[in-house]
């Protein structure tokens, strides 16, 4: 151990030793100040860019105690979020019409409806999860992958009845 390891460790115990004797008079101000170090310590092993403004404004108080400006490196800018396609509600639950008339009621339905319209029953019941969807033009294929979605899902477990 070097003994600016050493040095840094009995600055630590000392630390230690007053917040116990602050303890003893004031509990209060004990644990708040114990808290406060706990939270700061956690912030500045979890962002370099906290732990860089701590020393940053520590190193820079002069001898008359007056902190000079500190420059602190701006935050990365992130990407702009992408605008979501507003979508209108489904023309009706597929579900619904599944359990009335079946699989062949379902796209008999669907067939009267167009490209938007469709996409609209997709996006309101959250049946595409993986994005499959996306790149079909097909009227008839897209009908027959939300026949097929609907189906799975309404005789998912049927294993267990």
């Amino acid at each position: 151990m070097s003994s600016d390891d050493a040095r840094r460790r009995t600055e630590y115990s000392a630390i230690g030793g007053a917040l116990a004797q602050l303890d003893s008079k004031n509990p209060q101000a004990a644990q708040l100040i114990a808290g406060l170090t706990r939270v700061i310590i956690d912030e500045a092993e979890k962002s370099t860019r906290f732990a860089a403004a701590l020393v940053g404004v520590v190193g820079s108080l002069r001898d008359d105690g007056a902190p000079a400006p500190v420059a602190v490196p701006a935050p990365r800018k992130r990407a702009p979020a992408k605008k979501k396609v507003a979508r209108q509600p489904g023309a009706f639950d597929p579900f619904v019409v599944y359990r009335e008339s079946g699989a062949v009621g379902l796209g008999e339905r669907l067939a009267s409806l167009d490209l938007e319209q469709l996409r609209d029953i997709i996006a309101e019941q959250e049946l595409d999860t993986r994005k499959e969807t996306a790149r079909k033009r097909s009227l008839e294929v897209i009908s027959a992958w939300i026949v097929e979605r609907v189906e799975a899902s309404e005789n998912k477990g049927s294993v267990f009845r």
